[in-house]
This record gives C-alpha cells, structure tokens and sequence, in this order.
C-alpha cells in the first residue's frame, strides 16, 4: 500500500509502499526522513531504499558512472570523488539512525 508521510518534502522525493503501515513508520523516523530529504535536494539524485526482514537496499543514481573513471578529464578534480564520499556518508548516517 501507499502510504503518506506527514513531511510534505519526504511525499514530492519518495514513495513509501509498505504491507504494515506502522513498522513503515516506526522505520521513518522523523531524523531519517529530514536525513533522506536533505540528502536528496542537495545531491539532485533518484534515490530508493528497501527494508527487506533485518536488511536494508539503498540505491543512488548516478547515470555518469560513479565507479567508472573518465579518461577525457583530469583525475585530480576532488568533484566525483565527493559525489562518491557523499553517498557513503548518507549511508553511514541512516546506519547510525537505525542502530
């Protein structure tokens, strides 16, 4: 089922769909979701999280090839390494979230 959340952000960034409407929303702590939206404005990226049993997806778009280097540019540009430390951070931090 679809569920709303009651951050109006969280709702235009994601869709949550969930078989138990509480476990959803015991899992979306406001913290997380105030994490997930901030992330998700400053990166401008699709991102898709998955709780399934005690693990947790998370999937972040990055069309350019986040691990694929380019040979037609300088590799000492810091710019596509933080876009990779930036991600790692996000998921850092919703693992310190959840405990």
């Amino acid at each position: 089922q679809l569920i709303q959340i009651e951050n109006s952000e969280c709702n235009y960034f994601f869709s949550v769909y969930s078989q138990d409407r509480v476990q959803a929303r015991k899992i979306l702590s406001d913290s997380l979701i105030k994490k997930l939206v901030e992330f998700r404005k400053n990166v401008n990226r699709n991102i898709s999280f998955s709780f399934v049993d005690n693990m947790m997806y998370i999937a972040i778009e990055y069309p350019e090839g986040i691990f694929e280097p380019n040979l037609f540019r300088s590799m000492l540009r810091f710019t596509p390494l933080r876009n990779y430390f930036e991600a790692i951070h996000l998921m850092l931090e919703i693992v310190e979230e959840l405990k």
